[in-house]
């Protein structure tokens, strides 16, 4: 048997006799693959066996999920990531696994939607490859949390996945709008946010701080150049939001360094209301002075790319 066909075995869940063929080609020679195969497989089968132990599938899926990180740690330990191949094998037959678990708690299930089950199923479906699946689950739970910025960040992960960018920026934006620090920022793939972070961090914010720099960095950067309309419901939620954050900036000195960027992001957002949409400049240079009030820096650095005129 090749080693392709062994991959195959790996995804298809016969893990085992993967681990029988792996042990046998080394019997007949030195073969580094299949020393790593044997030690990453036996890890993995440990890991599985103890995930199953917990009877409840949703835990079980859990359990696994929470589980490929310790075995991507394995692989590096014992410098096996040279095969990736049989890593993504591997990876396929975790995510696979995790996601009949949670699919038979959902079957189970007919009474309500859960939510937070249906975003790990997404997740369980882009990592073995099905992104469209993934998308359409993301697109449908989205329906019911419509400003939850996890589920709209993974979605535009996801958008960007298959290629599809500029939906990508869309929800990138719209999701760093509502609550940046929902998104875990480093399970992100897409190589544009991986970039941000590089220069949000090269400007020497905090961790904490990043995930809030972002969506300014990413229109300076002109990243984030995709803009939707507005509804005059959302530009009155907006100015609320804002009103409700210039009060906190103002009485608890403890979070500035949180509302500072949120208050900045959103005076962009008026920003681009009023310029782009009303074509009302002057409302549009005024969000603009507000800015400038709270960070010339962030203001000259607009400055410099397509808000010119401010």
């Amino acid at each position: 048997m090749n080693k392709v066909e062994i991959y195959s075995l790996i995804k298809n869940g016969k893990i085992t006799e993967a681990l029988k063929y792996y042990e046998d080609i080394l019997k007949q020679r030195l073969d580094e693959e299949a020393e790593c195969g044997i030690k990453v497989i036996r890890y993995v089968l440990a890991k599985v066996k103890n995930a199953k132990s917990m009877g409840d599938p949703h835990k079980v899926g859990d359990a696994l999920v929470i589980e490929w990180k310790n075995i991507l740690s394995w692989v590096n330990m014992n410098e096996c990531t040279t095969f990736s191949e049989m890593v993504d094998a591997l990876k396929y037959y975790i995510f696979s696994l995790a996601l009949k678990h949670y699919e038979s708690v959902i079957n189970n299930n007919t009474e309500f939607v859960d939510i937070d089950l249906m975003v790990k199923l997404a997740k369980c479906y882009r990592e073995i490859g099905e992104v469209d699946r993934c998308i359409d689950i993301l697109e449908d739970v989205r329906g019911y949390r419509e400003y939850d910025s996890s589920i709209l960040a993974n979605l535009a992960d996801a958008y960007f996945e298959l290629g599809d960018v500029d939906r990508a920026k869309l929800f990138y934006r719209e999701a760093f709008f509502w609550n940046p620090q929902e998104i875990e920022i480093f399970e992100l793939k897409s190589i544009i946010i991986k970039k941000l972070i590089k220069v949000v961090k090269d400007h020497g914010y905090s961790r904490e701080e990043i995930n809030e720099w972002i969506p300014i960095y990413g229109v300076i950067e002109n990243v984030f150049d995709i803009r939707r309309e507005l509804s005059k419901e959302e530009v009155n939620k907006i100015i609320v939001r804002v009103k409700m954050m210039e009060e906190e900036y103002m009485r608890n000195r403890r979070w500035v360094n949180i509302l500072e960027p949120r208050l900045i992001n959103s005076y962009i957002w008026l920003v681009d209301y009023y310029a782009f949409q009303e074509q009302d400049i002057d409302m549009a240079r005024n969000f603009g002075k507000i800015i400038q009030k709270f960070s010339p820096n962030i203001y000259n650095k607009l400055k410099l790319g397509v808000y010119a005129w401010l």
